[in-house]
């Protein structure tokens, strides 16, 4: 395993612990176990080879399709709000778009490394189409369309040409709204969440709705300063060991606290490109899509938290509280690690 890698994934970790413990300090102990076992999870994949994981890419998606399908019907709400993400399983819930990102990455690096000079693009129209319309009508929105633009990214990192990516991409979406569509009914949250944050841009957010969780995160962050109140004196945000996590540690920590917290996020996704561009075959767009999916999901994280973009109800990679996105982001790194293996034995410098 890449040591640099690990040592960025054990940081962000001990981040997440802390910012836990900012929140929510009760869970503090779980979510160190929880990390343990995402990055148990981590070594184990990193052993796996990459032409195992392009074998039984189709499988992994076909499960995950599967499992999205179950959630319309028998998926549980754990939190106080309408959407069913999850399914109970053995006394846990389990999200299975969080496992659909991590097939689609195996997917299209499994297709385009199986089809190169001959992409059957319907093929990548379907994978794409029926995942994003299975998560809209969750309804999870943010998710679909994140999971749409990774695949775009991971087309595009696989060398496809523009034409075969507006036309990709054309389908897919038309798939998706078709499969969604009976359930836009659902989205009335999405107009709510925009006209909050337009309201916030203009000065005349509602602190006391949509904009509470903001002004709060705002007004934390404002007295944290420079060096932070430590994990001690916390002040409630909502969702502060979820999905603002980020705020959590600012209260900590301060603006230094968050500094290193980025510049953590930086060099581990440099370092997933700098593997990716090392490797061969498989690997290398394996490596790339677990880095664009890093990368994506931390910028939407931190964008959110500093008021940049409306609430979406992404976490924050191998930081937030919970064992759903630290399993899917842990395959992924899994999946850099095993680059980084395969293009070690072959003596590629890294």
């Amino acid at each position: 395993m890449d040591p640099l890698l690990v040592t960025l994934q054990l940081l962000l970790g001990a981040f997440g612990v802390l910012g836990v413990a900012t929140a929510e300090p009760t869970e503090t102990l779980d979510q160190a176990l929880r990390f343990a076992a995402a990055f148990a999870l981590t070594v184990v994949v990193a052993r796996v080879p990459a032409r195992v994981v392009v074998r039984f890419a189709p499988a992994l998606y076909v499960l995950s399709l599967v499992l999205l399908v179950v959630v319309l019907f028998a998926g549980v709400a754990p939190d106080t709000g309408d959407a069913r993400r999850w399914l109970l399983i053995g006394g846990f819930t389990f999200q299975p778009s969080e496992l659909m990102k991590v097939a689609v990455i195996a997917y299209l690096a499994a297709f385009f490394h199986n089809h190169l000079g001959d992409w059957q693009i319907w093929r990548p129209m379907l994978v794409v189409g029926i995942a994003a319309g299975l998560i809209v009508a969750q309804p999870n929105v943010s998710t679909a369309l994140f999971l749409f633009v990774l695949a775009f990214a991971i087309m595009i990192a696989a060398g496809t040409s523009l034409q075969r990516l507006v036309a990709i991409g054309t389908a897919a979406a038309l798939i998706a709204v078709a499969i969604g569509a009976p359930y836009l009914s659902r989205l009335g949250y999405l107009g709510d969440r925009l006209q909050g944050f337009a309201d916030a841009l203009g000065g005349n957010a509602d602190v006391t709705g949509i904009g509470y969780q903001a002004d709060r995160a705002r007004q934390a962050l404002g007295r944290a300063g420079l060096f932070g109140v430590g994990p001690s004196r916390p002040r409630f945000v909502p969702a502060g060991e979820t999905d603002m996590i980020a705020i959590s540690i600012g209260q900590a920590l301060g603006f230094v606290g968050i500094a290193v917290l980025v510049v953590a996020f930086v060099l581990l996704v440099a370092r997933t490109f700098r593997i990716a561009g090392a490797a061969r075959g498989p690997g290398a767009l394996l490596a790339a899509g677990a880095g664009l999916y890093v990368a994506g999901q931390a910028s939407l994280n931190l964008l959110v938290a500093a008021g940049l973009l409306p609430v979406t109800g992404v976490p924050l990679p191998l930081v937030s509280y919970g064992f759903n996105s630290a399993f899917s982001v842990s395959i992924a790194l899994g999946f850099v690690h095993m680059a980084y293996r395969e293009a070690r034995a072959r003596g590629a410098p890294l």
